[in-house]
């Protein structure tokens, strides 16, 4: 690229040909700095990358990259942290339910403020354009009860629609390999490790095609070990953060942002 990528966006995608042309002109108009966009899959049958290779060329920054950790999006979302070259990683889905307008705001947060910026459509002023189901009011009864037992400030630490630092996410051993777990994970481990995590309200609309690979039953079972992490730096119970660094971090990263947060927030 001719201009240093301020911004690495990763996308993991199942059969969203009928979306990913629509989410990447979303993209390209919405995000303010130079950026790449790492759309990452895992079967070479997926319906979306005979869409996204013809627009390669006008789009600098774009690359289709293979799952290479586990299948699924856990594993999608980690192969493409690996991947991701600047100093701000953001998660967006392929499927246009997030709110990219807010891209601009995100990053304004992070790292001025925070070290994770997370979207919340649970808390005031936040919106899920989704009919009532066990799908919406699951995840939103976990995040209320996460917050309340644990003090992570945000409602819903379940979507993945977030700004990372990189060196927070570099600085983070990450095991899930089962749906979307990994994005409680990391909210769990960085809140362990004291990072500094900021919500904003967002709009959260249903998918405009096709139909969501996503599993409520297998995902809450999923989800779990990381409920349990996050306990560890709760209301009720508070492991000393030089135990948790030891759990938690890479021991290569020489304590890394993380811990340099962590200490400074005993």
């Amino acid at each position: 690229m001719t201009e240093t990528v301020e911004l690495s966006i990763v996308m993991p995608v199942y059969n969203e040909g009928l979306n990913i042309e629509k989410t990447l002109q979303s993209l390209k108009a919405s995000v303010p700095v130079p950026h790449e966009v790492i759309i990452v899959y895992d079967r070479d049958e997926d319906s979306t990358l005979p869409v996204v290779r013809p627009l390669m060329p006008s789009y600098e920054g774009l690359r289709l990259v293979r799952n290479s950790v586990t299948p699924g999006p856990s594993g999608a979302l980690r192969t493409g942290f690996l991947h991701a070259k600047a100093s701000r990683v953001l998660v967006v889905m392929a499927d246009l339910c997030d709110d990219f307008s807010q891209i601009p705001l995100l990053l304004s947060i992070v790292p001025a403020r925070a070290d994770i910026a997370c979207p919340s459509r649970y808390c005031e002023g936040g919106v899920q354009q989704l009919a009532p189901s066990l799908k919406v009011w699951a995840p939103k009864f976990a995040g209320r009860l996460l917050r309340w037992v644990t003090g992570i400030p945000t409602y819903d630490p379940t979507n993945s629609f977030k700004l990372y630092s990189a060196a927070v996410l570099r600085s983070l051993t990450l095991r899930s390999t089962i749906s979307f777990s990994v994005t409680l994970e990391i909210i769990a481990k960085a809140h362990c490790l004291g990072c500094r995590i900021v919500e904003v309200p967002t709009v959260w609309a249903d998918r405009q095609h096709g139909k969501s690979n996503f599993h409520l039953r297998r995902s809450l079972v999923a989800y779990f070990p990381w409920f349990c992490v996050a306990l560890l730096r709760g209301r009720l119970l508070r492991v000393p953060q030089a135990w948790l660094r030891w759990l938690f971090a890479r021991q290569e990263s020489g304590r890394g942002e993380a811990s340099r947060h962590a200490s400074g927030q005993r």
